[in-house]
């Protein structure tokens, strides 16, 4: 398990973040703000990904390899089946939730869902096999500030949950545990081109992307995408006050609400819109090749190849042609 040195990193983080200096240094070393062409710039991004890589390695101590037995024991678990991914983009609405829980209770696909999925009016019908949890929002330490979040874990016995092994020293002692697996969430992005749950990642860290490469470690026939739409940034706002501000983008009940994310910015719109960017290019460059299909024809992903219908997807409604 993680060690004491951990949890006191993790608070070393908060007073980062509340400090004015060194939160502006945070963010100007951060590979998700736009270098601005400078190569010393780009050079600082990539050494910092690789100093806080070493530096979080040292403070969780050991204890990562049995916290990951789980994960790897279920890889190639969905061998001779197929994987749907469920993200929390709006395309997801469209699924087919009779064919999915048809398919799912034959046993021939294994559904994975991501964040506040069980929010969503697709939970009254389906049920996903493993729920995907990442951001600090979820941390088991802020359990009291989600209560609702954990409350609908707790009342779906039937759902595994997928979190960063350094969560486990806290989740051991919940009833959750049993049905838990963790997955190693450092980053080596611009370092690594890993996919796999079980390293560092080499991508930058949604947390649908992690729920992709941990649906990729099942080792399918095929890994159904939906909801991975990386479309939020076509609702990005500037305020006449320069603030960035993000307005809902999520599938019902899943979304946050407006967001002002002007914190995690120097240069405003243009980092904003410089992160989004390297989300796409990362899909494209460690995940493309793959048997990945997505299952949004209209989807703004370029980086797998698409169907325009599919049994899994409910049938778009058809246009009204009027006579000339």
């Amino acid at each position: 398990m993680a060690s004491d040195s951990w949890s006191r990193f993790e608070q070393s983080k908060e007073r980062v973040s509340n400090n004015e200096s060194l939160s502006y240094f945070e963010r100007y070393s951060s590979p998700h703000t736009h270098p601005g062409g400078a190569i010393w710039r780009t050079v600082l991004q990539k050494f910092r990904v690789l100093a806080l890589f070493l530096t979080r390695r040292i403070a969780q101590g050991s204890g990562k390899a049995e916290a990951l037995a789980g994960m790897r024991q279920l890889e190639g678990r969905a061998a001779g089946k197929d994987v749907l991914l469920l993200a929390s983009g709006p395309s997801a609405a469209r699924i087919n939730t009779r064919e999915v829980a048809k398919r799912q209770k034959a046993g021939e696909l294994v559904v994975i869902a991501t964040n506040y999925f069980l929010h969503s009016p697709l939970a009254k019908t389906l049920t996903p096999d493993f729920l995907v949890w990442s951001d600090s929002v979820f941390h088991p330490a802020r359990k009291s500030e989600n209560a609702e979040a954990w409350q609908k874990v707790e009342e779906n016995p039937e759902v595994h949950m997928v979190m960063p092994w350094t969560w486990q020293s806290i989740v051991t002692t919940m009833s959750i545990a049993p049905r838990t697996v963790y997955f190693d969430n450092d980053s080596l992005e611009g370092w690594s081109t890993n996919t796999s749950p079980l390293y560092p990642r080499g991508y930058q860290g949604s947390t649908g992307v992690k729920a992709l490469g941990f649906a990729l470690h099942l080792e399918p026939r095929t890994v159904f995408v939906i909801g991975l739409d990386l479309s939020y940034f076509q609702s990005f706002r500037v305020d006449s006050d320069n603030r960035v501000v993000r307005q809902p983008t999520h599938l019902q009940g899943t979304d946050s609400g407006i967001q002002d994310i002007s914190g995690h910015t120097i240069n405003g719109i243009a980092d904003s819109l410089y992160s989004t960017a390297n989300q796409f290019l990362s899909l494209k460059q460690h995940f493309s090749g793959n048997p990945i299909v997505n299952l949004d024809p209209d989807s703004l992903v370029d980086a797998f190849d698409k169907v325009t219908e599919h049994p899994l997807v409910k049938k778009a409604p058809r246009k009204k042609t009027t006579g000339s």
